[in-house]
């Protein structure tokens, strides 16, 4: 049976992208069967060398960047001289899509700014990543995920726990960059759409800043006035059936309701404190949350009673949502995500067999999209150029005078 044409072949994406979040575009449209050619300048994209310090491995060896990166194609291209443009403008001739997270005074500088570029190539879709946006008195300062969507939206402050010996919880590994992309991702899709309609290419951006405020948009809504709700919140404010709690074993489960007529006193039985219902007079979830400084240490005392495990088979058997607050690690091992083939295994440069998560979208079509092979520095650099019509003589002749690194 011949498998079915991949949703975006016959697409041709120029990555002109470093660091996670531009790159993250590259991946996703990669793993739908576009060509994707990354451009590397001199020692290749600064987060090669970055992400192997995490895993202590060598270049063969490197899956926090192959995550963003597999079914890439590299070249090592100098674009400072100018027969490195020259080469870059001749890639764009046929491109469909040129993703950058360059800041806009070096495109510029280069000439490769979408003002100057969008006449000369008017099927183009032109996607930036930035850190700030194009406005304001930011919009030129450079932006890793940990300030521009962690800290500045207010994430980093307003959920870190004000006691001794407490501190900001460390952001986690490219988060917001993931966000970041993958949204950019969904413009670039919605520009490719309407070029279909119009026959003309567009604009399209995200910032790392625009993210974390649209991700942790609810919160900032609940602290404008008049609401000016506080943060963080205090263990006991909400909705305590709501809550995690510690089990026998020492993790943590947290079960989630809203219905409160419909689940309550299944939850109240399972913990053997039916009678709290009513000797408190709890009728609604308003009660429970008026008298949550009283339920939340019942409810810890009752949880610290049996394991996770148990509790996750009672509330399973009552129909009621509950989770165990698993561990990264879990997750390589959950039979949910292998089922649903969230995660697949591929092969390092090196032969060593690791994991990485697959692209997040589905199409009936298509199902789980196959993780393309990681890439190394410059690796297609001869049959990209060889692509564009230069000969084996031209090919060296770039190669001495720097242009290919």
């Amino acid at each position: 049976m011949t498998a079915p044409n991949k949703p975006l072949d016959g697409i041709r994406v120029i990555e002109l992208a470093n660091y996670v979040a531009a790159p993250i575009v590259g991946r996703i449209c990669a793993d739908m069967g576009a060509e994707v050619v990354k451009i590397e300048g001199r020692g290749g994209d600064a987060w090669r060398a970055t992400s192997m310090g995490h895993t202590k491995t060598g270049h063969d060896e490197n899956p926090l960047f192959d995550i963003f990166n597999v079914g890439k194609k590299s070249i090592s291209l100098n674009m400072k001289t100018d027969d490195g443009k020259e080469l870059l403008f001749k890639l764009l001739e046929d491109a469909d899509v040129l993703i950058t997270n360059t800041r806009n005074q070096s495109l510029v500088k280069l000439g490769l700014d979408y003002e100057s570029l969008k006449d000369r190539y008017p099927r183009l879709i032109y996607a930036t990543l930035t850190g700030y946006g194009y406005e304001g008195p930011d919009c030129n300062a450079p932006g890793f995920d940990n300030i521009a969507f962690w800290s500045r939206p207010g994430f980093s402050a307003d959920m870190s726990i004000d006691a001794p010996g407490s501190y900001p919880v460390n952001s986690r590994y490219a988060m917001g960059d993931t966000i970041a992309g993958t949204t950019l991702f969904g413009g670039v899709m919605t520009a490719l759409y309407q070029r279909e309609r119009t026959g003309r290419g567009d604009f399209v951006t995200m910032s790392l800043y625009n993210a974390g405020i649209w991700a942790f948009g609810g919160s900032i809504v609940m602290a404008e006035k008049p609401y000016c709700h506080g943060f963080p919140e205090k263990r006991n404010f909400g909705v305590p059936t709501n809550l995690p709690f510690r089990c026998s074993d020492g993790e943590w489960i947290r079960c989630t309701f809203f219905e409160f007529e419909r689940y309550a006193e299944r939850f109240f039985g399972a913990l053997g404190m039916t009678d709290i219902l009513k000797e408190l007079g709890i009728v609604t979830m308003a009660d429970s949350m008026a008298a949550a400084e009283t339920l939340v240490p019942l409810f810890e005392k009752a949880f610290a009673g049996k394991t996770s495990d148990e509790w996750l088979q009672i509330f399973r058997d009552l129909d009621i949502v509950c989770g165990r607050l698993n561990h990264f690690a879990d997750v390589l091992e959950d039979e949910q995500a292998w089922a649903n083939t969230y995660i697949q295994k591929y092969q390092c440069q090196n032969g060593q067999e690791r994991i990485l998560p697959t692209c997040p979208v589905r199409l009936g079509s298509q199902g789980a999209f196959a993780l393309g092979k990681p890439v190394m520095y410059g690796e297609n650099n001869d049959d990209i150029l060889a692509s564009l019509n230069y000969t084996p003589e031209q090919i060296n002749m770039l190669k001495e005078n720097g242009t290919i690194g």
